[in-house]
């Protein structure tokens, strides 16, 4: 019998992200190609939507007893559902696999599509600097809201802002993103420092300059711009507290397209209506999504409080660049059919599993086993 395999949304299907114009046909082609044998080898289960719910997809689960289960970063994948012993690995069309919570025994394979979004996360990191730098956000407001008058035309000292060429940048977790961004803006001739559990001696020797901080504080006490690129784990959750945050300098800059929850919420909001820091921020991400109403209306009132504080809150968007989406999904499909074509650990080794796993493929008794041991 065909393995049973579940998605969690129609998004990843020709007809859905496979047919989006703005997809090249170089990419939109191979999808199809995908899908269509993914179809051929598997009895395919496909959720009607893009956003089921929790409730949802455990009742699914429980009724068509999948093996294999795929999802995105708007799916959560809980212990409760992974406790179904019928279920081999879960893939996930993101590089992050936080939405994914691992058994105690830790025995479901978990891929995910790293290798595709640094270039695209990088771009758009740097447009979120050089937006808030240059307060484009406002000043677009202002001139969309009718405010540009005759009597308010333009004078040198006007609407004053800097360029990036003179800032100090910190770069917390030098990853695939966080290498890219540094390249990227080592040619713009910008004194950029990293922090790292590991230290890239190899990038500092390519790149002269490039400095490594061993304390992160000395990162948020130094710097003009800090931009978190590191994945959400019980080591980052909450990493950015009250003790970093105090540590910035007046008018510095906060940038995530990492996870929300690498930064504590709660004690940036309380420094800022304190008036405790003065801190310009630029967010893609938020420890809930869409963001919590109550977080909003207290940066809002921030605002308003502070007009002059320059505050970017974009929707979880930086990976969304067209062909990069469509290969993630490419990504995705082929470490499916790599799944379910595999009889050995070494059929599965080329798969995107996550670092955890790859690290312990050959030292693990995986779910999968069973999978084999019942093709033969």
């Amino acid at each position: 019998m065909k393995p049973k395999v579940f998605l969690t949304s129609n998004v990843f299907s020709p007809t859905q992200i496979g047919s989006n114009e703005k997809i090249s046909e170089k990419i939109k082609d191979k999808i199809t190609i995908l899908w269509n044998k993914l179809n051929s080898i598997a009895e395919l289960k496909v959720f009607d939507g893009r956003f089921p719910t929790e409730e949802q997809i455990q009742n699914i689960i429980n009724d068509f007893n999948p093996n294999f289960i795929g999802c995105h970063l708007s799916h959560p994948i809980t212990k409760e559902m992974l406790e179904n012993e019928n279920i081999f690995a879960v893939l996930t069309s993101t590089a992050g696999y936080n939405h994914i919570k691992r058994l105690e025994e830790d025995n479901v394979l978990i891929t995910h599509t790293p290798g595709v979004l640094y270039e695209t996360v990088a771009d758009y990191t740097i447009a979120l600097i050089m937006a808030n730098l240059r307060n484009l956000i406002d000043l677009n407001r202002y001139v969309w809201g009718g405010n540009w008058t005759p009597d308010d035309k333009w004078d040198l000292d006007q609407n004053l802002s800097s360029v990036i060429n003179n800032k100090t940048i910190g770069i917390v977790g030098l990853g695939e993103i966080g290498t890219e961004l540094m390249k990227r803006l080592y040619v713009l001739g910008v004194n950029i420092q990293y922090y790292d559990i590991e230290r890239s001696i190899e990038l500092e020797k390519l790149h002269p300059g490039f400095e490594y901080q061993s304390d992160l504080g000395s990162i948020f006490k130094e710097c003009d711009i800090v931009s978190l690129h590191i994945p959400l784990n019980n080591s980052t959750r909450n990493l950015i507290n009250a003790e970093l945050l105090k540590k910035m300098k007046k008018g510095a800059l906060l940038v995530n397209t990492a996870r929300g929850g690498v930064v504590n919420f709660e004690d940036l909001l309380r420094l800022l209506e304190k008036n405790e820091i003065n801190i310009n921020i630029a967010f893609d991400v938020y420890p809930e999504e869409p963001i919590d109403p109550e977080i909003l209306n207290r940066f809002k009132q921030i605002k308003k409080k502070n007009p002059n504080m320059r505050i970017i809150l974009m929707p979880h968007n930086a990976s969304a660049d067209a062909d990069t989406r469509g290969q993630m999904d490419i990504l995705f499909l082929e470490d499916f059919i790599k799944m379910i074509n595999s009889e050995h650990i070494y059929d599965i080794e080329k798969a995107h599993l996550i670092p955890e796993h790859q690290e312990a493929l050959n030292k693990t008794e995986w779910r999968i086993f069973q999978y084999w041991k019942e093709k033969k």
